[in-house]
């Protein structure tokens, strides 16, 4: 065991594994990542097009909030980034407090969702009027959820505990087998209410009859602290933690090396073998691709039945994302903040869902961000020239099933949807859009699939219905001693999720639990922080 040159084996470099490496790193371990791509990131790597950098799926985080006094700690982002020394390197800009996220509704309205949730509601009765109590319901729901779930331990919950403990997570017991939906039927939501607060589904892959209400409540809350965008672009972010870990003596970073032999011993990983025929090994190996396709490089066979039972996970949806490359385009111009927009063609997410699920994208839902108006900084694109990128859910089968058959008519589809969401978007936001683009690249499911492998295209890995998160989920811990899982789904998705999961494995390796939550600002502290310092252009006001 003592000649290993490695301590810790990382089979991808995906968001997950980044941050737990670099913590390893940072603490004197020797780390060693494989990555089959030329570049780090995983889905949030940035791919180079012509003379722009388009992040492939990030778009906003949270948890990137400082510490308001000098010996406290910041969000949980802000402070992984202290602990390996970057948080002065990488910074990050705030989304308008008027509206973090525009919602734009079927009837031409918009809606802004601000930070603090009293606002929330003004903002939706201003919009909608006579459904304040109804919301107001709804939002205390959401909060006492959210303060029970940041009560639970980050240890497991043994089952003794759930008898004394359990008067402290009545609300947690009682929507534990929730959906998004149910709790909107539970207040008697309004059409209108529910779209507004629905129609960032893409957020988590899931409409409201089938997403855990705990899942919404995670994200949505989070959010509601700050909604962040890093100052020099999610490249210069992922370069620089990528950079921190192969700064340190003893570490590497291997690209194009692509793991396709994983061989065990008993219930230890003895070392891992890429399709070049290159050899590693390592006392802990930690594997950030999909677990599905690592077991099946295994072997099924080498897990249990019970550990077999959970890695038959289904994927979550998946997108067609537009990346557009503009010249000579003004945000301003068209009353835009830097703020996300969320525009739905029809009142019932669960009904789009339906339909572009079936292929039916004729009053579809999408989504743009604008990184280039998020952050003023260069980097990602010359001077003079904007980006944008405008995505929408979708369904990986037909599209693959297309472009094996017919790679042709599968282009001719991808950029016939692009073309309708384009209309769209002149339609309701920018009446000459077209006249600005010099570049423009489309991405489906099978994209997905190819440059981030990606089993079906998956945005998120394991979905988060209420039986698939908590407990339910799949664990970070094997049956082999030696080997971990770490990715959206041993752990949960999103760059707020995924950087949670390095740091917990790494708490879990080394003991050092840097990151205490409850010793840091409340939500209502990080809420009122954000108004403080966040732009004060305004929102546009509902029609």
């Amino acid at each position: 065991m003592d000649d290993y040159k490695y301590d810790y084996l990382f089979i991808g470099t995906g968001n997950s594994a980044l941050t737990a490496a670099a913590l390893l790193a940072n603490a004197g371990k020797k780390v060693c990542m494989l990555e089959a791509h030329d570049i780090p990131g995983g889905y949030a790597h940035s791919f180079k097009w012509g003379d722009f950098y388009f992040c492939a799926q990030v778009h906003y985080i949270w948890g990137c909030g400082p510490a308001l006094m000098p010996s406290g700690q910041g969000g949980r982002i802000y402070e992984f980034l202290k602990k390996i020394g970057l948080n002065k390197k990488i910074t990050f800009e705030l989304f308008d407090p008027n509206g973090y996220d525009r919602m734009s509704m079927p009837d031409g309205k918009i809606v802004g969702i601000p930070y603090g949730f009293e606002n929330l509601v003004d903002n939706i009765e201003k919009a909608y009027p006579d459904n304040r109590e109804q919301v107001n319901k709804f939002v205390h729901i959401m909060q006492k959820i959210r303060e029970e779930l940041l009560r639970l331990p980050d240890k497991r919950i043994r089952w003794w505990e759930y008898i004394t403990k359990g008067w402290r997570y009545f609300t947690l017991l009682k929507y534990k087998n929730s959906t998004l939906q149910d709790v909107y039927d539970e207040c008697k939501l309004s059409k209108e209410a529910q779209a507004v607060l629905s129609a960032n589904a893409a957020d988590f892959m899931l409409p409201p009859e089938k997403l855990s209400i705990f899942s919404y409540v995670g994200l949505f809350c989070g959010y509601n602290t700050g909604a962040y965008y890093p100052t020099k672009h999610y490249k210069y972010y992922f370069d620089s933690i990528a950079e921190s870990i192969t700064d340190h003596r003893g570490c590497h970073i291997f690209y194009k090396s692509k793991v396709t032999k994983i061989e065990t011993s008993g219930n230890r990983v003895t070392g891992v073998e890429t399709e070049e025929g290159r050899k590693f090994a390592a006392r802990t190996i930690v594997c950030n691709m999909d677990p599905q396709k690592a077991a099946q490089i295994i072997g099924l066979d080498k897990f249990n039945k019970s550990y077999r039972k959970k890695l038959a996970y289904d994927y979550s949806g998946s997108n067609i994302m537009m990346y557009l490359g503009l010249k000579d385009f003004d945000y301003e111009k068209y009353n835009l903040t830097n703020g996300n927009i969320w525009h739905m063609e029809q009142w019932s997410m669960n009904q789009i869902w339906k339909d572009q699920t079936a292929g039916d994208f004729s009053k579809p839902f999408f989504f743009i961000s604008m990184p280039t108006h998020h952050s003023s900084e260069p980097g990602v694109a010359p001077d003079g020239h904007q980006i944008m990128e405008i995505g929408t859910y979708t369904e990986y089968a037909d599209w693959k099933d297309l472009r094996d058959r017919d790679y042709k008519a599968y282009e001719a589809k991808k950029m016939e949807l692009a073309e309708n969401l384009l209309d769209l978007v002149e339609k309701h936001f920018i009446p000459d859009i077209r006249e600005h683009i010099v570049v423009k690249v489309v991405g489906s499911p099978t994209t997905n699939e190819e440059w981030v492998n990606a089993p079906n295209g998956t945005s998120y890995g394991e979905p988060c219905t209420p039986f698939q998160i908590g407990p339910k989920r799949l664990p970070m811990e094997t049956p082999f001693k030696n080997f971990f899982f770490c990715n959206a789904t041993a752990g949960y998705a999103g760059i707020f999720g995924t950087t949670l999961n390095g740091m917990s494995l790494y708490t879990k390796f080394t003991g050092d639990e840097f990151s205490m939550p409850h010793k840091g600002p409340s939500d209502d502290d990080f809420v009122a922080d954000a108004r403080r310092r966040g732009s004060t252009v305004p929102t546009i006001q509902p029609e």
